[in-house]
């Protein structure tokens, strides 16, 4: 597996077989708090473009939209977010088992322009 990669955005991607799984990042949990909702914008079999929304979380304090970090067909959401019981579960692993979506990638230079660990944690530093 590839190494983890970063959006300003605060979404994230990690490539295997030519399959990027894709969530929401730690920092963006965090100051989101409580989340309430979460709605795809998208279904399997659906293209997105990167930067294009796949979806949007709502939380106690904001909506925000969810872009994707690469370009590609959608080909699994990962339903149970879907319910607003299964929303806390972010909060302790927005990874792993936290994934929102997978796409299958039209063009896996793409995370190459996307931030590595050390180049996100300075961009959230920044903030």
């Amino acid at each position: 597996m590839s190494e983890r990669r970063y959006t300003k955005t605060h979404e994230w991607a990690v490539l295997a077989d030519g399959v990027a799984t894709c969530g929401i990042t730690q920092h963006a949990v965090d100051e989101l708090g409580d989340l309430t909702f979460l709605d795809y914008r998208v279904e399997a079999g659906e293209a997105v473009a990167q930067g294009d929304p796949f979806g949007e979380v709502d939380s106690v304090k904001a909506t925000s939209e969810l872009l994707a970090p690469v370009s590609g067909t959608v080909e699994a959401i990962n339903e149970r977010f879907q319910r607003e019981d299964e929303l806390p579960a972010l909060r302790g692993s927005p990874y792993d088992e936290g994934w929102l979506v997978k796409l299958k990638v039209d063009d896996p230079a793409q995370l190459e322009g996307l931030m590595d660990e050390a180049a996100y944690q300075a961009h959230c530093a920044e903030a």
